[in-house]
């Protein structure tokens, strides 16, 4: 071997030992850390260990992981917590992005010694969690424009400004957390704004051009050839409002409270009032019908039309309206068809012939008689017959107070007709809303199947539920002196068949000790036991019972009463 080529040898030896020195010791250098320049979401950790790397990243972002993240949207705001919306940081993930760690890739090596850069944090992102506080900031911010008002305030014409609507963008607003989430603790929500139809300023300028005009002075309307009414400025207000339309405020009347304010205007100028057909019956007859009657009418819409017309010229206004047929509620057909025609309901009860009775029951039977209801409609003792005061004819008679007979009781004896209505619409089967049976058993009465009544606190209440209508007629017999009765009839169609099972009577109960009583006011009575009774009302359909309604009642017992002293012993 020649000495040139020796040399050649010795020399590539030496490199080649030189250089594996070398990646020798770069290899031991660089051991198993991050390149030497890796910073994370601005924490240095080049150069360290994967663990403590981690570690190191854990403290430098722990105050940013914590702190609560305001989003906002608009004038709204909701403040959460970065766990509250699934967002944590991947560390493990971040660290390993770096790359580095031990290698016998020479590359590796190099980059671990020189390399590293500015990297941000891997986030790990909760979806299900992150798009529940989404939807919560929806609920909250999410708002329909509202279009501004105008009205009046008295003769002032008031402007309520209208507000703009917010819809969040649910998707964007979660991208916009994702990013901002270790960078920001304010973040602003992606939402689009609506501005409303009619805006505050679009409301204002109706005001000047439409509101204040409408109310400047009356309007005279001439009413068919009736004559003329006024219609003040006041009314005007109180019954004209601004509907949105197409994107302007129009004048709009309330056409049925412009109707009530001027019904009395309207009465003054003579127009005819339509009458309702209604029944008639007398004692022992049939039901015969008064034919009701078309009046004469302004159509609050029309009229509410005609001052539409003329509410923003200047200097006198004057409009004018028809008047038209305005036919009856209750019409001649509407009473044909009504289907009252038989008696579905019969009662008949006696009474002594005092002259309060003659005089009390007789009244009730008048008021009773004639009344008519329509189905649905509810029938009321008391407000059929009124207080019971001697002003309005009424005499004292007897009844019960404080479980004792008092004789000074201003319509005494109408429990009679209280007791026979209900037994007629018993029988007619119509619906019992509310009826007492007296606190005493008289057996005048059927036993458990009466009424009592009391102006304050005790009512006889029964409900048309059938589809016809009916009609109540009643009427007395005798005279003062002799047994009278009361009959009570309902006439309708029938629809059920009514009978009441025979009554039970239980737990009886004896009266009270005799209490005697030597005092000028002293009102004796005699001892009556005390007893519980059931029933029940029979609804047949033909030879079916279809329904059963239960009734029970418990008769208090009464204590005699002696006028006079104790006899001694």
């Amino acid at each position: 071997m020649s000495t040139t080529a020796r040399v050649a040898l010795w020399t590539g030896g030496g490199i080649i030992l030189v250089l594996a020195g070398g990646y020798a010791v770069g290899y031991a250098m660089a051991g198993d850390s991050l390149p030497r320049n890796t910073v994370i979401e601005g924490v240095e950790v080049g150069g360290l260990s994967d663990a403590a790397a981690q570690q190191k990243l854990r403290d430098g972002l722990a105050e940013k992981v914590a702190s609560p993240l305001t989003i906002t949207a608009g004038d709204s705001s909701i403040t959460t917590t970065p766990a509250e919306a699934g967002l944590e940081v991947d560390y493990a993930a971040s660290i390993d992005q770096a790359g580095g760690g031990r290698s016998y890739n020479p590359l590796t090596i190099v980059h671990v010694l020189f390399g590293g850069g500015d990297l941000p944090a891997v986030v790990a992102v909760d979806e299900t969690r992150l798009a529940a506080v989404v939807a919560d900031m929806a609920e909250k911010v999410n708002a329909d424009p509202a279009d501004a008002t105008l009205g009046y305030d008295k003769l002032e014409p008031k402007v309520t400004p209208g507000t703009t609507g917010v819809a969040l963008q649910q998707a964007e607003t979660a991208d916009a957390i994702r990013a901002g989430f270790l960078h920001q603790t304010e973040i602003e929500a992606a939402a689009t704004i609506a501005e409303p139809a009619i805006t505050t300023a679009e409301a204002e300028a109706a005001a000047r051009s439409l509101a204040a005009p409408a109310v400047a002075a009356p309007v005279k309307v001439a009413v068919g050839d009736h004559g003329t009414m006024t219609v003040e400025p006041e009314i005007i207000a109180a019954t004209l409002s601004f509907t949105a339309a197409n994107g302007d405020l129009t004048p709009s009347f309330d056409t049925k409270a412009l109707g009530t304010k001027v019904a009395a205007k309207l009465d003054k100028l003579g127009l005819e009032e339509p009458k309702d057909a209604r029944f008639t019956i007398k004692r022992g007859g049939k039901p015969k019908i008064v034919a009701s009657s078309d009046g004469e009418s302004v159509d609050p819409a029309a009229l509410a039309q005609s001052l539409v017309a003329v509410l923003g010229a200047s200097g006198d206004r004057e409009a004018t309206v028809a008047v038209t047929t305005r036919p009856a509620a209750f019409t001649t057909a509407d009473a044909k068809a009504a289907g009252v025609k038989k008696v579905t309901g019969k009662f008949t009860t006696y009474f002594p012939g005092s002259a309060y009775r003659y005089n009390n029951i007789g009244k009730a039977a008048k008021l009773i008689n004639g009344t008519y209801l329509a189905p649905g409609e509810t029938f009321s003792m008391n407000a059929t017959l009124g207080e019971r005061t001697p002003q309005a004819g009424w005499m004292k008679g007897g009844g019960i107070a404080n479980g004792r007979i008092d004789p000074n009781i201003y319509g005494g004896g109408i429990s009679q007709a209280t007791t026979t209505t209900f037994n007629a619409i018993f029988f007619a089967g119509l619906q019992d809303i509310y009826h007492k049976p007296h606190s005493l058993y008289f057996s005048r009465y059927p036993m458990g199947r009466e009424a009592t009544l009391d102006w304050r606190s005790v009512d006889m209440k029964f409900k048309n539920d059938s589809k016809y209508g009916v009609l109540l007629q009643a009427w007395i017999t005798g005279r003062t002196g002799s047994q009278g009765s009361v009959t009570v009839q309902v006439w309708s169609t029938r629809t059920y068949t009514i009978k009441a099972s025979k009554p039970v009577q239980s737990n009886f109960r004896a009266p009270g000790k005799t209490i005697y009583d030597d005092s000028d006011k002293c009102i004796p009575q005699s001892a009556m036991s005390g007893f519980d009774v059931s029933y029940n009302r029979l609804f047949y359909q033909g030879d079916k019972l279809v329904k059963k309604e239960p009734f029970r009642w418990s008769y208090n017992s009464l204590t005699p009463v002696v006028c006079g002293k104790k006899p001694a012993d």
